[in-house]
């Protein structure tokens, strides 16, 4: 019973000084909301582009679904890859059929894409349109700027690269096209 007893008060004496420092660490932060506004909206732009890539993919000839998976092999392991080659070199191969199933594809992620973002805009209490790659003014919309400053509009080519080439990982920011901004 003595043996007990004195194991007992060992432990005690042992045990009692974690707890009062596991008790006195503080609680970390909370963090932002599981499921809060931004993830309903990454969610809601990763269904749109899911949906937008298969209709593009659907609308390809097997000759053309072949020929995509081969330029973007050529793309991932060139030291230098050339991306505006590639998109004329879909461009090219493409049908007008293809073609226009997949400007219209973009055209509408473009328009569901800035829905999605001035309707979080609106519930965050942010500004509604303006100019720029997700407003209403002249560079949104399936438009890039290009190096002189004007509008140009995208070939099926490029736009198939866009559609085609699956979300990887959390993005920063959505753009529509074109360059990011510098420093970014």
């Amino acid at each position: 019973m003595r043996t007990f007893a004195a194991a007992a008060f060992v432990a005690a004496y042992v045990l009692i000084p974690f707890a009062a420092f596991a008790d006195s660490n503080p609680q970390p932060p909370p963090g932002p909301e599981v499921g809060g506004p931004m993830e309903q909206v990454h969610s809601q732009i990763d269904a749109a582009r899911t949906q937008a890539r298969s209709t593009a993919l659907n609308a390809l000839s097997v000759a053309n679904r072949t020929k995509l998976g081969q330029v973007f092999a050529q793309l991932a392991t060139a030291q230098t890859p050339d991306v505006d080659g590639a998109a004329k070199s879909l461009d090219a191969s493409l049908s007008a059929a293809e073609a226009k199933v997949i400007l219209g594809t973009q055209s509408a992620l473009d328009a569901q894409m800035r829905s999605i973002m001035e309707q979080a805009r609106s519930q965050m209490g942010g500004g509604q349109g303006g100019n720029g790659p997700m407003g209403g003014g002249p560079n949104g919309g399936g438009q890039h700027q290009t190096q002189g400053g004007g509008p140009q509009t995208q070939d099926a080519g490029m736009a198939l690269l866009q559609l085609a080439m699956p979300a990887i990982g959390r993005p920063v920011f959505y753009r529509m096209g074109g360059p990011p901004p510098p420093g970014s």
